[in-house]
C-alpha cells in the first residue's frame, strides 16, 4: 500500500515511518539467510527512500528558520533533486536545483518531473559543480540569499544524517526479528554512517557502494557514524558498481529479472538492485563454507528512487 507525507510534522513523519512494511523473501538466490526487505519506497511515492529521511529535519529546519526557498545540487539522474521537488511543491517551498553540465536540448526524465514540480533549474560547468564542497560554493553561484536553506548533493549534512538516525532507530523499535546485519545502498556514505549510529549495537550495518569511490565513501561513512549517537560496527563491500554509477550488466540485468519476478517486488537498477546482488554474491561465497550454526537474520532497506529506472544505461 502506497502511503503519502501528507503534512510537514515530524510526528506525521515518525508516525509513517512507523508503519513501513517489511516483507519476508524467500528466494534460493540467497542461500543460508532468513531474509527481509523494509519498503522505505512505500513511505512516499514521490518523496521516497532514504531521501525522505534526509530531507525532513533540513524542511523542519527551514520552516522554523523562516526560509522559503530550498537550494540544492545533483545530476540529471539525481533522486535526491526529485524528491526536493515534489517535497517542495507539497510543502510550500520553492526549490531551486543546480545542475552539472550545460542544458540539454532534451531534460531527463527526473528533470521533466522537477520543473513540473515547481523546481528552478540552473545549470553550471562541471568544473564549477566540482566545488560543490567548498563553503562558498552557494555564494559563489549566487544561491546564498537570505530566504534560502542549502542542503547539499543527496542530502549529505548533519540533518540529513540525523533523519538516517531516526531511521535507524526506527528500524530497532519495528522490526519483526532480530536482525543480525542491515544492508543499505551507498552513494556518499552518509546514509551508511548515520545508519550505523542509529540502529541497535546487536546489528552490524554493510553497505554496497553504487560507483567507484569505496575509499572516500567509507571514510564519509565513519565520519558520519562518529558524530551519530554511538557509532556501531559497519562494513563496505567492495566492487558493488557494475561498470560505474547509473550503468548495469547481464549479469545484474538477469538477477534483477529473476529477483523481481521471484519476490514481487521492483527494484532501482542504480541503487537497490546492486545491493541484492551484492548480498547474492556473499550467500553464493559462504554457501561454500563451513554453515552457521543458525541462519542469519538480513535485513535490506529498499532506498526508493524507482523513478529512476527510465534512465536505465547497459
Amino acid at each position: 500500500m502506497i502511503r503519502y507525507l501528507s503534512e510537514l510534522s515530524l510526528e506525521a513523519f515518525i508516525e509513517a515511518a512507523r508503519n513501513v512494511p517489511y516483507q519476508q523473501i524467500n528466494s534460493d538466490l540467497f542461500p543460508g539467510i532468513d531474509l527481509w526487505i523494509r519498503r522505505d519506497d512505500l513511505i512516499d511515492p514521490l518523496i521516497s527512500g532514504n531521501k525522505a529521511y534526509k530531507l525532513i529535519y533540513n524542511l523542519l529546519e527551514a520552516r522554523a528558520q523562516g526560509k522559503h526557498t530550498i537550494v540544492t545540487c545533483g545530476g540529471a539522474w539525481s533522486n535526491h533533486l526529485h524528491a526536493t521537488a515534489a517535497a517542495g511543491q507539497r510543502f510550500g517551498f520553492k526549490t531551486v536545483g543546480i545542475i552539472r553540465g550545460e542544458r540539454p536540448s532534451v531534460l531527463s526524465a527526473m528533470l521533466q518531473d522537477a520543473e513540473r514540480f515547481g523546481m528552478e533549474l540552473r545549470f553550471v560547468t562541471r568544473t564549477v559543480y566540482r566545488e560543490r564542497h567548498d563553503p562558498n560554493f552557494i555564494a559563489s553561484i549566487g544561491g546564498s540569499g537570505a530566504e534560502n536553506w542549502y542542503v547539499p548533493e543527496g542530502g549529505a549534512n548533519s540533518y540529513g544524517a540525523k533523519g538516517v538516525q531516526l531511521l535507524g532507530q526506527l528500524v530497532g523499535e519495528t522490526s519483526p526479528v532480530q536482525f543480525d546485519e542491515c544492508w543499505v545502498a551507498c552513494g556518499t556514505g552518509l546514509t551508511l554512517g548515520a545508519l550505523a549510529a542509529g540502529l541497535p549495537p546487536a546489528v552490524s550495518t554493510v553497505g554496497v557502494p553504487v560507483l567507484r569511490a569505496e575509499k572516500s565513501i567509507l571514510g564519509a561513512a565513519k565520519q558520519w557514524s562518529r558524530e551519530g549517537a554511538l557509532g556501531q560496527s559497519l562494513e563496505l563491500v567492495p566492487e558493488g558498481g557494475h561498470g560505474g554509477y547509473g550503468k548495469s550488466d547481464e549479469p545484474l540485468l538477469t538477477f534483477q529479472k529473476k529477483l523481481e519476478q521471484e519476490s514481487g517486488l521492483t527494484f532501482d537498477h542504480v541503487y537497490t538492485v546492486k545491493l541484492a546482488y551484492a548480498l547474492m554474491k556473499r550467500c553464493t561465497e559462504n554457501g561454500a563454507k563451513k554453515r552457521k550454526a543458525r541462519q542469519l537474520r538480513i535485513l535490506l532497506l529498499h532506498t526508493g528512487g524507482l523513478q529512476g529506472r527510465r534512465g536505465l544505461v547497459k
